[in-house]
């Protein structure tokens, strides 16, 4: 306690001024001085701090704080120097002396052990080295990055991009400004299906448990299109575990995944080809050992796979073919020829079948054979068939000689009108062509009401039968006994209901007959064999030809029982045309009757042909349409071509003049006075204007002939795709001078709304022809009202109460049920009661007078909607409420 008042005891003391004898220049001397080096002392230390503070990863931070700690004790001495000047506190100065000595001390002997490690830093040429060195290890590093292959990316521990190479750019296609410090989740770059995949990749990379690892998924590219990519991942941690770097290697293996794919489906492909062909597929090395076989080869050698590899496929061909087979395929390989060969297989059932082998040679890049691939085709039909061709020859030749003889008898029966010579015309050929003992034909005479006739197919007892049978014509043999005549029901037996049911009876021997009355019958008129082929005649009639045999029994074989029936068929066409012929003959005096009626007809059908006429110039206003377009397109397009050169030439020319005038205004007297007879400056403006017009002129007339084109579509007979808009501008135009506003008729404005339309399936020039009708008669009708229409708006001028509609029409499209398309076509004109609505799309139904319509447009509007395009076309109309017309028709047509 009593040491701190002696230390700052002042009397004991003078001041140190007086050292100085108080001389100011002096005292002023040393004040200023040891001032500025306090001040100097003080901010060093403050500047050391700062710099500590800020780096700290300093090598030596406490040499900084001993130097800064050091030099304020020096400041505190020469502040203290200042103050002894005037005042004595001479304890305090030497105890901040002391402090000054201490921390000075500890200084030196921190600063002696550093000397070594200071003296060992490198020096600044040294250090300019390093960096030269690590700035060219950089520079070839970046050079390595950019120029890789591979995409380079660098990411921070947040993995936000840090480095983006130019691969990166050429793969994904944004550019490294474009997502630097952005993470992957800031912009469409990973497929949603591969993020989870791709976080945990990452989190092994950050946990360490994968420092180093690989990823195959799908990115995203700045187009939006899908890239599948190898990543190759690696993280870099320093000594102390702290994060260093995140590296990422992309590779764009797209193509190689979709080389793959495609391998795999083309190896499937053929795969199921292989297995799925009608053929036998097998391949062989290039010393014919078989490697692979077919599931149709195995079936047609009747072997498993096994069985047929290496030499085993020999087996299997049939033992009489087996040697010139083995020969041929060996001729093949020696000589490296295409292998091919007709031979049997035998199956292990002991089957045979014909099979046609054929094989050719797989070469290498050197054109070395490596191997065999062929075929095996199972052609046993078609050698049965050869056999049965040769087989049958003789019997077609038969036929052809039958075919001949019936076409003579057809031409000889068909040609003649009378039924007796067809008749016995029939039987007399049938008997000569199949050697017949005896051919016959036989009527069936019901007494029945024809109303009665198929009830008598019932089955009921003979003897109710009130009908019997005749032979009307035979052809014999002389010996034989002529069978011309009548039998009845019962004598016939059971066998009449068969032939009333048109049931062929084919008997190859009597004695099969199983009824003993029947078989008794036919014995007695001296029946062996016996075939009978019923016909039936358009009027109802029943008709046999029969054939039979007496001498010896006969085995009727198929071609005489189709030989008869051709023969039948022919017969019944002419016995029906002699009928037929026979009713004419017998209705001639009905027709002659009806003679007055026909022309009355005929006086109809002239008139109906009037308005067919009409209608059929309708259908020629196309043709006369593309003509005149076609016609007119020529010239127009040839003056439109020229226009725009002329306009130029005239321009060049025109400013040609502007420099004459400019650099020779004073041109000689002829040249001036021809310029005013002329009136330059005028044919100058002018001239510009003229060729204006006449391009605008030349264009209008090309969009009427494009209109004109597009109305007609003359090359659009077949179902096409088109743009029904362009139909319905099309027809508009053609009717704009009906729709404008003329003496004593209203304009008719025309409101369209259209909808997104698809092109449509129709026929283009025919829908055209619809809109035409629809909108001529919308026209005409609104036309009805024009007169008045002038009359109101007259009226309204004076008085504006009850001011008249304005003539509309408006056309509205749209796609209905995704299939459909709706064309609405609605007039704001007088209506129609509906008697007359019902009867509208009536054939020569019109309201019109005589010679303004012919009543088929809208009928043929109805029938190119409804039959053609198998669409709807209805009415709706009331009077003073306008009318509507709705056509649908499908987008798409079915074909059947």
């Amino acid at each position: 306690m009593t040491l701190f008042p002696e230390i700052l005891t002042i009397f004991s003391f003078i001041p140190h001024g007086h050292c100085y004898l108080w001389r100011p220049q002096l005292v002023a001397l040393h004040l200023i001085c040891d001032l500025l080096i306090f001040l100097a002392y003080f901010s060093i230390p403050t500047t050391l701090f700062y710099f500590v503070h800020k780096r700290r990863d300093l090598p030596y931070p406490n040499i900084f704080i001993l130097f800064a700690a050091f030099i304020i004790a020096c400041g505190l001495t020469h502040l203290m120097a200042i103050i002894t000047l005037w005042y004595p506190i001479y304890w305090v100065s030497g105890t901040i002396k002391a402090m000054t000595a201490l921390i000075s001390v500890v200084t030196a002997a921190a600063m002696i052990p550093l000397i070594p490690q200071v003296l060992s830093l490198k020096s600044p040429a040294e250090l300019e080295q390093m960096n030269q060195a690590l700035e060219l290890a950089h520079q070839q590093l970046s050079f390595h990055i950019e120029n890789t292959p591979l995409g380079v990316i660098e990411w921070d521990q947040e993995f936000r991009v840090l480095r983006w190479s130019k691969q990166a750019e050429i793969i994904f296609g944004w550019k490294a400004e474009e997502v630097i410090n952005l993470h992957p989740n800031q912009w469409s770059f990973i497929l949603t299906e591969d993020v989870e995949k791709v976080n945990q990749i990452m989190a092994s990379l950050m946990d360490r448990t994968q420092p180093r690892n690989s990823v195959r998924n799908r990115n995203y590219t700045k187009d939006g299109s899908i890239v599948y990519c190898d990543w190759y991942n690696s993280v870099l941690f320093d000594e102390s575990g702290k994060l260093v770097s995140i590296l990422s290697l992309a590779e764009d293996v797209t193509d190689k995944i979709e080389a793959e794919e495609a391998l795999r489906q083309s190896e499937r492909r053929y795969q199921v080809l292989a297995e799925t062909s009608p053929v036998g597929i097998f391949r062989t090395d290039s010393q014919g050992n078989c490697l692979y076989v077919n599931e149709r080869c195995c079936e047609i050698s009747g072997t498993d796979q096994s069985a047929s590899f290496g030499k085993g496929w020999i087996k299997t061909i049939y033992s009489e073919d087996r040697a010139r087979v083995v020969e041929e395929w060996q001729k093949t390989v020696q000589q490296g020829e295409t292998f091919r060969s007709e031979y049997r297989m035998q199956h292990s059932t002991g089957k045979i079948s014909w099979v046609f082998g054929q094989a050719i040679a797989q070469k290498n890049e050197n054109g070395e054979i490596i191997g065999y691939i062929g075929t095996v085709t199972d052609i046993t039909p078609c050698k049965q068939a050869e056999e049965a061709l040769q087989k049958s020859e003789a019997k077609f030749r038969q036929l052809a000689q039958q075919e001949e003889l019936i076409n003579r008898i057809a031409s000889q029966i068909r040609n003649s009108l009378d039924l007796d010579t067809i008749l016995q015309t029939t039987v007399c050929q049938i008997q000569n062509l199949l050697q017949l003992d005896r051919c016959y034909f036989v009527w069936y005479r019901s007494h029945s009401p024809k109303s009665q006739f198929r009830e008598q197919l019932e089955p009921i007892k003979v003897s109710s039968f009130l009908d019997y049978w005749e032979v009307v014509y035979e052809a014999k043999n002389s010996e034989l006994l002529s069978l011309v005549g009548c039998y009845s029901v019962e004598q016939v037996g059971s066998w009449a209901m068969r032939y009333l049911q048109l049931e062929n009876i084919l008997v190859n021997d009597i004695a099969e007959v199983w009824e003993a009355d029947l078989r008794q019958f036919l014995t007695q008129l001296g029946f062996l064999s016996f075939l009978s082929i019923p016909i039936q005649t358009q009027f109802g009639e029943i008709g046999i030809l029969s054939c039979s045999h007496h001498q010896n029994s006969h085995v009727w074989n198929e071609n005489e029982l189709e030989l008869l029936k051709a023969v039948t068929d022919q017969l019944a066409i002419a016995i029906n045309q002699a009928q037929l012929y026979a009713q004419t003959q017998a209705n001639v005096t009905q027709a002659q009757a009806q003679a007055q009626q026909l022309e009355a007809a005929l006086q109809k059908l002239r008139q109906t042909q009037t308005h067919l006429i009409q209608a059929e110039k309708m259908s020629s206003l196309g043709q006369m349409v593309a003509g005149i377009a076609h016609e007119i397109n020529n010239p127009v397009t040839f003056v439109y071509s020229n226009v725009i050169p002329a306009i130029e030439y005239t321009d060049d020319l025109l400013n040609l003049l502007s420099l004459y005038q400019e650099y020779y205004p004073q041109p000689v007297p002829e040249i001036q006075q021809h310029i005013e007879e002329i009136e330059l400056e005028f044919i100058q403006e002018d001239l510009p204007k003229l060729l204006s017009s006449m391009k605008m002129g030349a264009d209008r007339i090309r969009q009427i002939v494009v209109s004109l084109r597009n109305f007609s579509r003359l090359d659009e007979a077949e179902f096409k795709a088109v743009d029904l808009h362009q139909g319905i501008d099309s027809t508009l135009l053609i009717l704009q001078n009906r729709l404008k506003e003329q003496a004593g008729q209203v304009g008719i404005e025309v409101i369209k709304t259209y909808g997104n339309l698809p092109l449509v399936e129709c026929y283009a020039g025919q829908m055209n022809q619809v809109f035409m009708n629809i909108l001529v008669n919308a026209i005409d009708a609104i036309n009805e009202q024009n007169t008045q229409r002038v009359q109101c708006q007259s009226s309204s001028l004076e008085s504006q109460e009850n001011p008249c509609q304005k003539p509309m029409i408006q056309i509205q499209t749209e796609v209905v049920n995704f299939s459909w398309v709706m064309i609405r076509i609605v007039d704001n004109g007088p209506g129609m009661p509906e008697q007359v609505r019902q009867k509208l799309f009536d054939p020569f139904f019109t309201t019109k007078p005589i010679g303004r319509g012919t009543g088929l447009g809208l009928s043929i509007s109805y029938q190119i909607v409804v039959e053609k395009h198998q669409g709807h076309l209805e009415c709706y109309s009331e009077v003073g409420q306008g009318s509507e017309f709705v056509i649908e028709i499908p987008i798409r047509q079915r074909r059947g």
